[in-house]
């Protein structure tokens, strides 16, 4: 996720939210959090937003923030990791990112993200790669959710990419509702990890992008820059996806595994157990026509470069799934059952 490059040069609202305790009800075994600080708040949306609104996405992001931490306990507890929560959420083009830090710090920013009025949508939905090279498996049947578990590009595989961006995704094509609301529109889910290595170490940056008569970035708009987001996956680890196409009526991205830092301005650089969950908010996709596993280097249609995916484990609604290709552009695709691993190089 590219987020938040610059703050806004006029009209900036910085909002402190009052504090509270949110511990819901817990196993003597649970770990609980108790936040009673106020979180680290930026408004920085140019449009109208209730401090109704404001509070009711971020009771919901703490929520959801105790809930993966109660789930990931057992698994972590072995060997001590401590975690990272993101949840991105976004809703009517605004964005509202909440952190919880192993440290029980809490950041809450609220923007406005990319959208685009395109008549068609440049995403991944066709034939070849567009605007780059890579390559795409997919599994062409319906269904509620894709989970698989992807091994991320060290910067030795990655090379010098140095004209594209690397991003390995999965996603799917379906039918939902249009950006003005009406149903039965042919709508594109991009849902995966950025490359980035801006500030000398390599992440896989959380990213989904959204089409439906509307190109949604799942970015902030340029404009902010006082904060980045300079977190992310560790290059060469396992990163859990889980790809849900309808969670009320919400499109869901949820990925979990090591990242470089504990925190997103990288304060805190041991390795972190990080949950990212990314939301966006009536979609209402009815149904799907093909999921994807993608792995491409993007930018131009002469653009060069490098990167590798092993998607492991792909499963549909909990059943195992063998993909087949759909298209490579300097890029090899190699499958063995329900395992695809795609490398890119040119």
């Amino acid at each position: 996720m590219e987020l938040l490059k610059r703050i806004l040069s006029g009209g900036l609202v910085v909002l402190l939210l009052g504090g509270f305790t949110y511990s819901p009800s817990a196993s003597v075994d649970e770990p609980s959090v108790n936040i009673q600080k106020k979180p680290k708040t930026l408004v920085l949306t140019k449009k109208a937003v209730s401090q109704s609104k404001l509070d009711e996405v971020l009771q919901r992001s703490r929520k959801k923030a105790q809930e993966e931490i109660v789930k990931n306990a057992a698994l972590l507890k072995s060997n001590e990791t401590e975690q990272v929560i993101n949840y991105y959420y976004i809703e009517d083009g605004i964005g509202y990112f909440y952190e919880l830090t192993p440290e029980n710090s809490e950041t809450y920013i609220v923007g406005d993200v990319v959208e685009e009025s395109e008549e068609e949508s440049s995403f991944s939905a066709l034939a070849t790669i567009p605007n780059g090279i890579g390559g795409r498996a997919v599994i062409r049947q319906n269904g509620n959710y894709l989970t698989t578990t992807v091994r991320t590009a060290t910067q030795a595989q990655m090379g010098s990419t140095t004209n594209g961006i690397a991003w390995t995704y999965s996603g799917f094509s379906g039918v939902g509702d249009s950006a003005s609301g009406n149903p039965g529109f042919t709508v594109e889910a991009d849902m995966g990890l950025q490359y980035s290595n801006s500030w000398g170490y390599v992440i896989w940056k959380p990213h989904v992008g959204y089409y439906n008569g509307t190109q949604l970035r799942g970015t902030f708009l340029s404009g902010y820059d006082q904060v980045q987001y300079k977190n992310g996956f560790k290059g060469g680890t396992d990163v859990n996806f889980s790809v849900y196409r309808n969670v009320n009526n919400n499109l869901r991205l949820t990925q979990s595994g090591y990242a470089e830092c504990g925190d997103m301005n990288c304060n805190n650089t041991s390795d972190t157990w990080l949950t990212s969950i990314l939301e966006i908010a009536n979609t209402k996709v009815t149904s799907v026509t093909q999921w994807k596993i993608l792995a491409t280097v993007a930018g131009s249609e002469d653009v060069t470069g490098n990167n590798y995916a092993d998607f492991k484990n792909i499963m549909v609604d909990g059943v195992a799934k063998t993909p087949v290709i759909d298209a490579q552009e300097y890029a090899t695709i190699n499958i063995s059952g329900n395992r695809a691993t795609i490398t890119v190089s040119h």
